[in-house]
């Protein structure tokens, strides 16, 4: 059976490389799920951040950006990896249950980072640029303001979101690895691995995309003067956006997301099976 601890250090290794690869597309893509007008295109914001606050703006939210991450790779990979024992016991997974695996790891992954990703969005969106001054200023100011548990808004299109994209990744780089020839040598395998990380990426991001939407709306909205909220539940949010804006507003954001995925997947999966790997030679003594 695989070691834990060196599954627990390789999701936290990929945690690290998907943040620093990403961030800064990760808060364009929050931006445009956010906005209920026209987008422009990616490198419009961009500009606008660095106008606002020179490089460091594009890593805004990075007080908490790596607790978020690490901890969602954690889940993700090593949950992923954890769930596939469960599932299949000491057997193999098939295209059926390779899924059904990854679906799991959805629930947990949610109930860890909803609180980050709140915190997260707050400092990425456009709207409360002057509110919050930094990460921890955001999330003492939200549990005051709104009370604690408002940092598990969002929690149900969260569940949802990482369930759909979790089972449709790993079902599908399951079934993609083997339509790929075997590797050779390390950096084969290396790349095999970016390939198939960023064709699962793109797979993936078309399923899940309408309840990233959502989720962003759901952490992006204060109450108003009532206590009352535009968004409510997931169903609720879907039917209102799509009533409200058409259906393409379910897919505001989809190139900056696409990219986020292909390339924060990519390295993810990368950093993980490598890390894994060099990691397990070294306590067996083969390095």
């Amino acid at each position: 059976m695989p070691n834990p601890g060196i599954e627990i250090m390789a999701g936290m290794f990929s945690g690290i490389a998907d943040a620093c690869a990403t961030h800064p597309i990760d808060q364009i893509k929050t931006q445009f799920h956010v906005n209920k007008g026209a987008n422009p295109s990616i490198f419009k914001p961009l500009a606008e951040q660095y106008k606002l606050g020179g490089f460091s703006r594009l890593y805004s939210g990075r007080g908490l950006l790596p607790a978020c991450l690490r901890p969602q790779s954690l889940c993700m990979y090593t949950g992923n990896e954890w769930s596939k024992r469960f599932i299949a016991g000491d057997g193999e997974l098939t295209y059926w249950t390779a899924p059904v695996a990854g679906f799991l790891t959805g629930y947990i992954e949610a109930a860890t980072v909803t609180p980050f990703e709140v915190v997260k969005v707050r400092m990425q969106s456009l709207d409360h640029v002057s509110r919050y001054s930094n990460s921890m200023n955001c999330a003492a100011n939200i549990v005051r303001s709104e009370g604690i548990l408002a940092l598990y808004n969002g929690f149900g299109p969260s569940c949802a979101r990482n369930c759909t994209f979790n089972g449709a990744y790993f079902g599908f780089i399951f079934w993609f690895k083997d339509q790929l020839p075997t590797p050779k040598g390390f950096g084969e395998e290396v790349a095999k691995t970016l390939f198939t990380g960023m064709a699962g990426g793109v797979f993936a991001t078309c399923i899940k995309q309408p309840f990233d939407v959502v989720k962003s709306r759901f952490q992006n909205q204060l109450p108003d003067a009532n206590g009352n909220k535009e968004y409510r539940y997931t169903l609720q949010a879907l039917v209102s956006i799509y009533r409200k804006e058409g259906i393409a507003a379910l897919y505001k954001g989809f190139t900056p997301t696409v990219l986020r995925m292909t390339i924060g997947q990519s390295v993810a999966l990368t950093a993980f099976e490598t890390s894994t790997s060099l990691m397990e030679r070294i306590s067996e003594g083969k390095t």
